[in-house]
């Protein structure tokens, strides 16, 4: 009796502390059950990148995207992308799969969402479970500390590339280039 009720108090906690590690799993479970099969992400991608932002930052990652479209990069933009009435989890899951790299646009606005923190650690248990640690990319906007990063960032910070978003506006091609050359880098 001691043993159940032990088990019914642990349980609980370690679901709730590996959640985005248990929905991970639950995810591609039910993708294998439907036959959805992933191929080799350097053959089969659809995108060369998929794009985190906070809801607040909507026009800078519009203008991220034209840029980078215009410079002939295929990008994922949730709000281009997903479709209404599916998982936001299952289509994300599904959208990260398609792309060669992630970049997070990180502000104020994306360390105070919750959302964010969940994509944060649901991207890099992927990249780890599918040996894709050198795939994200960190762009800093607003002079944030690498200490107020979000905590799984901040774990594998030595396996991913980070770059600050310019003051200057006579810094923006340079900066524009070195994003450029970096998700076509192959990891």
């Amino acid at each position: 009796m001691l043993f159940l009720v032990i088990v019914g108090v642990h349980v609980p906690i370690v679901i709730k502390r590996y959640r985005v590690h248990v929905d991970y799993i639950i995810l591609r479970l039910r993708s294998r059950s439907r036959g959805v099969m992933r191929t080799r992400y350097s053959q089969s991608c659809q995108f060369d990148a998929f794009v985190s932002y906070a809801e607040e930052d909507y026009r800078l990652a519009c203008l991220f995207y034209r840029v980078l479209h215009h410079r002939g990069l295929k990008i994922s933009l949730p709000d281009k992308d997903f479709l209404p009435g599916l998982s936001k989890v299952e289509q994300m899951l599904q959208c990260i799969d398609d792309s060669q790299k992630v970049v997070f646009i990180v502000t104020e606005k994306f360390l105070e969402n919750g959302w964010n923190s969940y994509t944060v650690q649901f991207v890099v248990t992927h990249a780890f479970h599918n040996n894709r640690e050198r795939s994200i990319i960190v762009v800093i906007k607003d002079d944030i500390p690498i200490e107020r990063m979000p905590r799984d960032l901040k774990f594998i910070w030595w396996s991913i590339v980070n770059i600050r978003w310019p003051k200057c506006v006579e810094n923006m091609d340079a900066f524009w280039d070195q994003i450029t050359a970096e998700l076509l880098h192959n990891t």
